[in-house]
């Protein structure tokens, strides 16, 4: 996946746990920004026909919105 994206999700997922530390009554709040964040990032794949990254972004993006959310520092899918 191109390191856009993995710096964006990141971001994300970095925003998530930091706002949920600070505000954990607000977790719902915070999960539904990050799910709408991947949901974004999965649409500009999408919108401008990067397979490569639409391969790897709809397991990810499926699996978090099943609950899955995983810790930042994910420079594992940038390739």
């Amino acid at each position: 996946m191109k390191s856009f994206y993995a710096e964006q999700i990141n971001k994300l997922l970095q925003d998530y746990y930091f706002n949920f530390e600070n505000n954990p009554q607000g977790r719902e709040s915070h999960y539904g920004v990050l799910v709408s964040g991947l949901q974004h990032l999965y649409g500009a794949a999408f919108f401008t026909n990067d397979d490569e990254a639409l391969i790897v972004l709809r397991p990810f993006v499926n699996s978090v919105m099943n609950g899955e959310v995983p810790s930042p520092a994910i420079a594992d899918m940038a390739s």
